[in-house]
């Protein structure tokens, strides 16, 4: 049986290649288990529940109501002891499972026509992991990972894109691979290509604007189009800078499908701009991060000095 085993500089992990699937397996069974021990209710709930009963229990209540009620708190009060300790060992399975993700990637077979089976000598990867896998990454427990031009499933990885070749196909699985890991590393708390790309988009406003609208597109757009929604949806500053609105937003454009990213959060086909998974994905879980105080006044105020920087040029 091939078993290889390495370290993880990162994180001091050794982890032997063929235990992905088994362990993945393991984990996302104990996680299931403990999510449906928990039930719905969180902790912080129950606690409120605590409360209001010695609240009412403290106005000196009394008959058969007192006794219930006393009841009720005895319960509450173990099942928020059981709970706690639930919700600590969910924790702690989601930091393990993240951690798998981060640094290794699932066992595989050769491919077979657009499918990469799992390897036959070792479990594949269950419907549970992948609900386990959704859940923990966007909230939303699905049995399967979509991409763009790949679907990651208990059958194995299937490559979507028509007509591709050995190169192509082993550039999709690279990516998605890339991706997940990425995307654990920012559960993680630890530094990611995501982020990374999230910040650098931030700092252009144009190149923002214009992934903005591209993403909330749902469909791939040619710059005309991305420039008249823009033009419609920041009237007022391309009023003050008509001259170079257009170009400048193309200028973004074509930065964005440029070489000087290692993930590309937009890819360019003929004509068209199509935000990549990469960008999805950087837009789903980074937009959502509240913003600092210092970056809402660099936000207000960069147009501002862009504009005047302009005008001064001009003059």
């Amino acid at each position: 049986m091939r078993e290889s085993a390495f370290k993880d500089v990162s994180t001091g992990v050794i982890m032997r290649e063929a235990a992905f699937n088994e362990r993945a397996t393991i984990l996302a069974k104990e996680y299931w288990l403990l999510r449906d021990r928990t039930g719905a209710d969180e902790p912080d709930e129950i606690r409120k529940k605590i409360n209001d009963i010695e609240a009412l229990l403290n106005k000196g209540i009394s008959g058969n109501l007192r006794s219930q009620l006393e009841g009720e708190l005895k319960q509450l009060s173990r099942t928020i002891d059981t709970k706690e300790g639930d919700f600590a060992n969910i924790e702690q399975i989601r930091r393990d499972l993240l951690e798998l993700v981060a640094y290794f990637g699932p066992s595989l077979d050769l491919r077979h026509g657009n499918l990469y089976p799992y390897d036959p000598e070792r479990e594949p990867l269950t419907e549970q992991y992948f609900r386990a896998l959704t859940d923990i990454l966007f909230g939303d427990p699905k049995p399967i990972v979509e991409f763009k031009n790949a679907t990651m499933s208990n059958k194995g990885v299937t490559i979507k894109t028509p007509d591709f070749n050995d190169i192509e196909a082993l550039r999709i699985l690279d990516s998605i691979t890339t991706l997940l890991q990425e995307t654990a590393k920012k559960m993680l708390g630890r530094n990611n290509q995501l982020d990374l790309c999230w910040r650098r988009l931030r700092e252009r406003d144009y190149a923002f604007t214009g992934f903005s609208v591209l993403i909330n597109s749902c469909k791939g757009l040619n710059i005309k189009e991305i420039q008249e929604i823009c033009s419609i949806e920041d009237e007022e500053y391309k009023g003050l800078v008509s001259e170079m609105y257009d170009g400048l937003l193309k200028d973004s454009m074509d930065y964005l499908v440029g070489d000087d990213w290692d993930y590309n959060l937009v890819e360019k086909r003929g004509d068209i701009y199509e935000v990549t998974d990469f960008g999805k994905w950087v837009w789903l879980l980074c937009r959502k991060e509240v913003p600092t105080e210092e970056d809402i006044g660099k936000k207000d105020n960069s147009k501002a000095s862009k504009l005047y920087q302009m005008l001064r040029r001009k003059l």
